[in-house]
C-alpha cells in the first residue's frame, strides 16, 4: 500500500483548492456576491480539512518505534475525526447562511465574471473529487475518500452559487437560500458518516463481513489446518490487522508448523491488500474423532489379520472412531499390490484421498512414511494381530508413534 501516493494526492488537491478559494474570494469581493464569498470561505475550510488528511497520512507512514510498536496508523483515523468536526462546522454555517438568503437578495456587480468563476469552480472540484476517489480506493485511505465526497459537495455548492448569482442578478428571492440549506444538509450527512467511521476505527472495529469471510475461506483452504478459532480483525487507518488460532495435528514438527503459519499469512496478504499484519498462533489439534487405516491380509471385519507390509497389503480397512469407541469401518482392495516400481508412493496417494488421520502398520518403507507425514497423516507401530485389538490399543494410548521408517524399501 503506497502511503506516499496518498500524500501526493492530498497535496495536489490542497494546492488546487487554495487557488480556487483565492479566485472566488477576489471575484466575490469585486462583484459583491455574498454567495461567492461564502463559497470561498467553504473552500478555505476545505484546505484545512485536506491539510489534516495530508498530515494524518504523513504520520501514518512513519515507521513503528519502541514507544509506538504498532505504528502510527490510527493518526489517519484521528485526522478523519477532525475533518468530521470541521464538516459539521461548515454545515452549521451554511444552514445559517441559507436561512439568511431566504429573505435577502444581494446586489451583484460583474455578474458574468462571478458566474464564470462559479462554473470553473464546479468543474475543477468535480475533477479533483474523481482524482481523490481513485487514489483513495487504490490505497484504501478513508481520509481521501471522505475528502472526495467533500469535493463533490463543493462542486454542487458551486453550481448552487451559480444559480444564486443568477437569481440575485434577476432579483429572484428564496432560490439561493433554499439551495444552500439542501446542500448544508448533505454536508451534515457526510460529517455524520465520516465521524462514525473514524470513531469505529479508533475503537478497533472489525472490518466488513466480506473481508472476514474471505479470510475464513483462505484458512479453510490451507493444507494442515484442521480447525481455527478466535479470528480477530481490526482497522487502524487504511490498514487491517488480524490474528487467529489454528489447530494442527500434534505430531507436526516446529518447522512444518512455522511453514503452515507463513503460508496462511502470505496468502491472506496476497489476496487482501489492506492487511498489514496477520498473526497466527498454532495449537495442537485435539479431537475424539479419528479415521484410522490398517493394512490387512483378509476381509474379516474387526477380526481381520494385519498385513506384514503396508504397500503390499491385500486390503485396507478404514476404521472410524469417536469418543474412544469404534463406530464403523469399511474395506478397500489395494490396487497397487503387484506394482513393481513406486508402489509406496502410489499407495500413499491412494489412501490419503480417503482423508485419513492415522495409519497403523507393522512395517513401512521410507518413501511411504515420508509421503504420509507430508500429507499430515500420523503413523503408529502396530501391536497385535487382529484389527479390533490393534484399534483398542491405539485408543488406550498403548501404541508407539513412529518417528522414522521401519525399513528402507516399501
Amino acid at each position: 500500500m503506497d502511503i506516499r501516493k496518498g500524500q501526493r494526492a492530498a497535496k495536489n488537491a490542497t494546492i488546487i483548492t487554495a487557488l480556487l478559494a483565492m479566485l472566488k474570494a477576489v471575484v466575490g469581493l469585486l462583484s459583491g456576491s455574498l454567495a461567492l464569498l461564502t463559497d470561498a470561505l467553504h473552500s478555505t475550510i476545505d484546505i484545512v480539512t485536506i491539510s489534516i488528511s495530508f498530515v494524518g497520512l504523513k504520520i501514518a507512514g512513519k515507521r513503528p518505534t519502541k514507544r509506538f510498536p504498532y505504528g502510527y496508523y490510527k493518526a489517519e483515523s484521528l485526522a478523519v475525526l477532525f475533518i468530521s468536526l470541521i464538516i459539521f462546522f461548515i454545515a452549521f454555517r451554511l444552514l445559517l447562511r441559507g436561512y439568511y438568503y431566504l429573505f435577502f437578495v444581494s446586489a451583484i456587480n460583474f455578474a458574468p465574471a462571478a458566474l464564470s468563476v462559479a462554473l470553473i469552480s464546479s468543474a475543477v472540484s468535480f475533477l479533483v473529487a474523481r482524482y481523490l476517489k481513485k487514489t483513495g480506493e487504490e490505497i484504501n485511505s478513508q481520509a481521501l475518500l471522505v475528502n472526495s465526497q467533500e469535493r463533490k459537495v463543493d462542486a454542487l455548492s458551486s453550481i448552487a452559487v451559480f444559480v444564486a448569482i443568477l437569481s440575485n442578478y434577476y432579483e429572484i428571492p428564496y432560490i439561493e437560500g433554499s439551495v444552500v440549506i439542501v446542500l448544508a444538509s448533505l454536508i451534515l450527512k457526510i460529517g455524520i458518516i465520516s465521524m462514525r467511521d473514524s470513531v469505529f476505527a479508533l475503537m478497533d472495529v472489525s472490518p466488513s463481513k466480506e473481508i472476514e469471510n474471505k479470510i475464513k475461506k483462505i484458512l479453510k483452504s490451507i493444507k494442515g489446518v484442521e480447525s481455527f478459532e478466535n479470528l480477530r480483525l481490526r482497522k487502524a487507518g487504511p490498514f487491517i490487522f488480524g490474528e487467529v488460532i489454528v489447530k494442527i495435528k500434534k505430531f507436526v514438527d516446529v518447522a512444518k508448523a512455522h511453514e503452515i503459519a507463513d503460508n496462511i499469512e502470505n496468502k491472506i496478504k496476497e489476496q487482501i491488500k489492506q492487511v498489514d499484519s496477520f498473526t497466527v498462533h498454532v495449537e495442537p489439534f485435539k479431537t475424539e474423532r479419528q479415521k484410522i487405516l490398517v493394512p490387512v491380509k483378509n476381509k474379516n471385519g474387526l477380526n481381520s489379520e494385519i498385513s506384514e507390509h503396508f504397500s503390499r497389503a491385500e486390503y485396507f480397512i478404514f476404521v472410524l472412531t469417536d469418543n474412544k469407541k469404534i463406530k464403523s469401518y469399511y474395506f478397500k482392495a489395494n490396487p497397487f499390490k503387484t506394482k513393481k516400481v513406486r508402489t509406496g508412493i502410489s499407495v500413499t496417494h491412494y489412501v490419503i484421498k480417503e482423508k485419513i488421520d492415522t495409519v497403523i502398520t507393522k512395517e513401512i518403507g521410507e518413501i511411504s512414511f515420508h509421503a504420509l507425514r507430508d500429507g499430515l497423516v500420523d503413523v503408529y507401530k502396530a501391536d497385535g494381530k487382529r484389527v479390533g485389538d490393534i484399534i483398542n490399543n491405539f485408543i488406550d494410548n498403548k501404541l508407539t508413534r513412529l518417528k522414522q521408517q521401519t525399513r528402507e524399501k516399501d
